[in-house]
């Protein structure tokens, strides 16, 4: 991705530079042409006195010469083209500064339309915000437009909690895949000291005397940072910090103060919607009070296959939406490798949430009762094999290497290819989303006596007993009170665990022998077919495909 920041940061700063080489460019073609004409200036001197010196000496203008024998006339004539030279070298110094100073005031008079233009996007962003709107959706529309206005790589915005003392990352915009901000202490690190004393920081890759330089050097794509205090009231309710890669010019000071402007603007906005969010919550907590123990379990199962739904979908919806910003802005700017490489990652992101509409689908018939396994005869090694390659992509992105274990001597049997395909896929995009990076995620099948198992290891966080039991429950993804759950892991392991039943498998997780931890699909095989269709009128027909 850092072709395309590059590109867009380059828009600040690339101006003045291209105005100096043309202007030296401008100065050295000059030069040469005023130094030709002093060269032939001086040999017309030069050349003048010596014709008419010939032409005395052939007696055509003999008794005018000068009783010095020309010799004051050559000195004169010299001498006029000298001055005659210094006059112009003069002249010629001082367009040159003239013009120097017009391109000055040129390149200044356009910095300041883009700073007011900036400012004036940002101000009208903070005036919309004051519309009702979910803090969240407050947040995710200011990390966009920050990132589009000031040509950004990354945008985060932290916020205070009074109680914990720290910070929490709240909303967070990226051109590339990154792991989560942690929380920060209240007083630590850039973004932790920015809340504590309430003034702006501004962070430069390599300048000498850069404040928190073993913060922005652990960032090997950050070139330069701005952690800016957002205050409501001279209170700090939370923190701005933008980041432009290392191939981008650096954030200036006009930009800190282009941004802290709007951060400014920013902080009664998210204090008055966070007032306005509790009030409601103890508002609806009043009035539902009453009726807390009528609440069943269709309607609890509803908040949370809501909550999981909306985790799962904002990622590939927020990533669609800002790289279409970014086309939309910068269209007539691009290369066509850039604008191919653009569009591809839009239609990657749109197939994805395809793939996150049809589960949501799935997840909606299973829970109506109203899914039929479409089963037709094949291996699970072969289905293994394909659920390994559609995740290997991904794996790779992230240097983790996929290994596989199979054993040749699983049978063919009676399966929903698509849905176990999808299901082992699942569990792997699970281990490599929590795998170290340079790791590897181990993948084996075995027959036993009368199912065949299929196991995928990591080396990613473990867990005890009471987390295994719920890592495939689609509650605890949505609480994320577990830690295989955290982080917007969203219902694809509940997915797994619901279509591995319908096979009349079952599946589970512990630790793995090694650390790490593991989880395993155990799928019964053989001839019968009644765990799969039950009383399916068509399980004859099937038993003959």
């Amino acid at each position: 991705m850092t072709g395309e920041t590059g590109f867009q940061a380059r828009r600040i700063g690339v101006q003045p530079k291209s105005s100096d080489q043309l202007q030296t460019r401008i100065e050295s073609k000059t030069w040469w042409l005023i130094g030709l004409s002093i060269l032939m200036i001086l040999g017309f001197s030069v050349t003048i006195p010596l014709l008419l010196l010939s032409m005395v000496r052939a007696g055509v203008l003999q008794g005018l010469l000068p009783a010095d024998g020309g010799f004051s006339l050559v000195v004169g004539l010299l001498g006029l083209a000298a001055l005659f030279s210094l006059n112009l070298v003069y002249q010629q110094s001082q367009i040159n500064a003239m013009r120097r100073r017009m391109v000055q005031d040129q390149v200044d008079l356009e910095q300041s339309k883009s700073r007011f233009a900036e400012l004036t996007s940002l101000f009208q962003l903070g005036s919309s915000l004051h519309m009702d709107l979910p803090l969240q959706t407050i947040l995710e529309i200011a990390v966009r437009r920050v990132a589009s206005t000031l040509h950004a790589h990354d945008v985060d915005i932290f916020l205070l909690s009074i109680a914990t003392k720290s910070l929490h990352s709240a909303s967070s915009f990226g051109l590339t895949p990154r792991p989560p901000e942690l929380e920060v202490p209240y007083g630590e690190g850039p973004v932790g000291s920015c809340a504590k004393s309430r003034q702006p920081i501004r962070i430069v890759a390599g300048e000498k005397g850069t404040p928190f330089a073993d913060f922005i050097a652990a960032r090997p794509n950050a070139g330069s940072l701005l952690v800016l205090p957002i205050q409501a009231e001279k209170r700090c309710v939370g923190v701005l910090m933008i980041s432009r890669s290392s191939n981008s010019e650096p954030f200036t000071t006009d930009h800190r103060d282009v941004a802290q402007l709007f951060a400014n603007n920013l902080g009664p906005v998210i204090e008055r919607t966070l007032a306005a969010t509790t009030l409601r919550q103890n508002v609806d907590a009043v009035v539902a009070a009453p009726a807390v123990e009528t609440i069943g379990a269709a309607g609890a199962f509803q908040d949370t296959f809501l909550t999981a739904a909306g985790q799962e979908l904002k990622s590939p919806l927020t990533s669609i939406v800002a790289y279409s910003e970014v086309l939309d802005q910068n269209d007539r700017r691009m290369t066509p490798a850039m604008r191919t490489e653009f569009t591809g990652r839009v239609r990657g992101e749109a197939q994805r949430l395809m793939g996150i509409v049809d589960d949501i689908l799935d997840l909606v018939r299973l829970d109506l009762g109203r899914y039929m396994l479409e089963l037709h005869v094949s291996g699970v090694n072969d289905v293994v094999k394909e659920a390994v390659e559609s995740v290997r992509p991904a794996a790779a992105a992230k240097q983790v290497a996929i290994e596989t274990t199979l054993d040749e001597a699983i049978p063919t049997q009676h399966l929903d290819t698509a849905k176990l395909r999808q299901s082992i896929a699942h569990l792997l995009r699970n281990a490599v989303r929590f795998s170290p990076e340079k790791s590897r995620v181990l993948v084996a099948t075995r027959l036993g006596d009368g199912d065949v198992r299929i196991e995928i290891r990591d080396r990613g966080p473990a867990f005890d007993a009471a987390e295994a039991s719920e890592i495939y429950e689609i509650e605890s993804a949505s609480r994320g009170d577990l830690k295989r759950a955290r982080n917007g892991s969203g219902f694809g392991l509940h997915l797994a665990k619901r279509f591995v039943e319908l096979h009349g498998g079952s599946v589970g997780a512990g630790t793995a022998e090694d650390g790490g931890a593991m989880f395993w699909i155990q799928l019964p095989w053989g001839s019968d077919l009644s765990p799969m269709v039950g009383a399916d009128p068509f399980a004859e027909e099937l038993t003959r495909m």
